[in-house]
């Protein structure tokens, strides 16, 4: 009988197996040899006894190998009930190298460990790194949720397609796209697709109403922790429906992924909150509602205060705005790590970050003179905020209220993390109701929040002639533990429309249809109203498994430099390739 390495159980005893697998443990006991065996399925020990010592004394860690043996149950004292396979072993009859393994850079072993390899070592020899259980647990995760998502758009009628990713550069969502040069078309262009995004809508021009997709998305973006350059997204698109229908079905389809892979005990459930609402009250278009501490105005309590710094803000027309954790001080949070909150802040823009803590039901402060400062408002600061013993009171002021409430943001996910007081483990929530435009912070011109391609609410549209910064985009975010995990909208289906906020970002008619010439032409054929959704799936994984990164997700991912480390891409081709097939010239750079 041929079974796994993780497959060794009770109904085996006694029977003669076939194992294949890699040795990843070799240990020498009382004229005896135990091997682990591992696969992807788990590790079952091998036991040498007799002639057999001596062959299996010539194997090496991650050898590959063949053994038949009988199934027996180890003894009380010998069990290993971390492992699933842990009262088994193997009693090997014979034994068959398949093939044997150089001595491997580090060892295969669990992530917990705290000899486990640097990463930047093993992303270069992935294909190892790949064998530890901690990865394995990753892959199979991906594997099921594909799979469910899968299952749950085909039972509802969704066609699974394929757009292109050979497609026009239109340079949409304003990130950096990949360009792929055309050998017969000298001197022209393909570019690596950004999202499926205009492609999924001309599948439903062309009446196919329902699409989804496991779509492969490209950018060439600049480094950041959760991002690739290369990723993952289950895309989708729906014809003759709207955000409400589209939020219902990703609701139910994330079920369904969790029935599927991850049961809860606790009922997943999905709040709703508005954009404008969201950054008031957070700090946040993707605040974390695992935990409460809303942001909240206290210009007229300290204008009240003795605290001169906050008085001058006041008075320059800025606002003080603050945050009230239930931090256990000084047990979750200490001196040291308040300090480094307000370093952040200044990193990020503000000029400054004041913390007290509530002591004896009055405020203190490291230095005191900062509570003193406060005294005469102590009680009315206290009351508003609903602060108690032990508790923790953030604030700042600034005449910039949209960096004193981002700012904010961020350093209630730095301290509600910190503090780790979770209301349940996953809290999901739809930030709903965007703004269609944003002012590019150097240029001053309007650019689109998300894609220009989505619908502004019908009331707002007059307001795209008289004031567009005010216009509401029919845009909807997913967000997971404060981390946005997904998003969709309703979409434009008008061309007069959809030359109109062309035309607001910056963009002539004659630019417009030279970039989107062939989805404007296809909305002048009778487009249906349809909206779509996409879920990051490698970062909508990393947060399910509660990782930071999403490489630990990803087969063959790329370095924060945007490098293969194993295979040393991208490397440079010759000029003589590079002129005769795509008639192109490096510059060469000074040194």
């Amino acid at each position: 009988m041929e079974i796994n390495c993780g497959g060794v159980s009770s109904g085996q005893l006694g029977t003669e197996v076939v194992l294949y697998g890699w040795c990843r443990y070799i240990r020498d006991h009382g004229g005896k040899k135990f091997v682990g065996l591992a696969d992807r399925h788990g590790t079952t020990q091998l036991v040498f006894e007799g002639s057999l010592v001596h062959g299996a004394s010539a194997l090496g860690r991650e050898d590959v190998v063949r053994v038949e043996g009988v199934v027996k149950r180890r003894g009380k004292d010998t069990v290993d009930p971390s492992n699933p396979t842990g009262e088994f072993e193997v009693h090997v009859k014979s034994l068959k190298l398949i093939s044997k393994s150089v001595t491997p850079p580090f060892e295969i072993i669990p992530e917990k460990s705290k000899f486990l390899a640097n990463e930047e070592l093993r992303l270069k020899y992935r294909y190892l790194d790949l064998r530890r259980p901690e990865m394995v647990k990753n892959i199979e995760l991906r594997d099921g949720v594909t799979k469910s998502f899968r299952r749950f758009f085909w039972d509802e009628g969704f066609l699974e397609l394929e757009t292109p990713t050979l497609v026009k550069d239109t340079y949409e969502t304003g990130a950096r796209p990949f360009i792929v040069p055309s050998r017969t078309k000298k001197g022209a262009f393909f570019s690596l697709p950004q999202s499926p995004q205009i492609y999924k809508q001309l599948c439903m021009v062309g009446g196919l109403e329902k699409y989804f997709q496991i779509a492969r998305a490209f950018r060439d973006e600049d480094q950041r922790e959760d991002r690739q350059p290369e990723f993952t997204q289950v895309d989708l698109e729906v014809s003759f429906k709207d955000e409400k229908y589209v939020q219902d079905l990703i609701e139910r389809a994330v079920r369904s992924v969790f029935a599927d892979v991850l049961p809860l005990e606790d009922k997943i459930t999905f709040d709703h909150i508005k954009y404008k609402d969201a950054m008031s009250v957070y700090g946040s278009d993707k605040p974390d509602l695992r935990y409460e501490y809303k942001i909240t105005d206290v210009s007229e309590i300290l204008s009240r205060s003795d605290y001169k710094i906050v008085g001058r803000v006041l008075s320059s027309g800025g606002a003080v705005k603050a945050i009230c954790f239930k931090a256990d001080y000084p047990d979750k949070v200490d001196k040291n790590f308040m300090l480094g909150l307000v370093d952040e802040a200044r990193r990020l823009g503000l000029k400054g970050l004041t913390w007290v803590y509530v002591k004896d039901g009055s405020l203190d402060s490291v230095p005191q003179a900062i509570a003193e400062s406060l005294k005469t408002v102590s009680d009315d600061l206290l009351n508003s905020l609903g602060a108690s013993n032990g508790d923790v009171i953030v604030f700042s002021a600034d005449t910039d209220v949209k960096l004193l409430l981002t700012v904010l943001g961020r350093v209630r996910k730095m301290m509600g993390d910190r503090i780790g007081k979770f209301k349940k483990k996953f809290s999901f929530v739809w930030i709903d109701e965007f703004d269609l435009f944003e002012k590019d912070p150097v240029s001053k011109k309007l650019i689109p929040s998300h894609n220009p391609f989505t619908a502004p609410f019908e009331e707002d549209i007059p307001l795209l002639d008289s004031d567009p910064p005010s216009v509401r985009g029919r845009q909807f975010d997913l967000v997971l533990n404060g981390n946005e995990v997904g998003g969709g909208a309703v979409r434009i289906n008008d061309a007069d429309l959809q030359l109109k906020v062309l035309k607001l970002i910056g963009m002539g008619k004659r630019e417009s249809e030279s970039t989107f010439g062939f989805l404007i032409d296809s909305l002048k054929f009778g487009a249906p109203t349809d909206a779509g959704f996409a879920v990051g799936l490698d970062r909508f994984l990393a947060v399910l498994a509660g990782k930071d990164s999403i490489r630990d997700f990803i087969l063959f991912p790329k370095t924060r430099t945007l490098e293969s480390p194993i295979d040393s891409s991208p490397t440079p081709l010759s000029e003589k390739r590079l002129e005769e097939d795509y008639s192109l010239h490096v510059k060469k750079l000074k040194d």
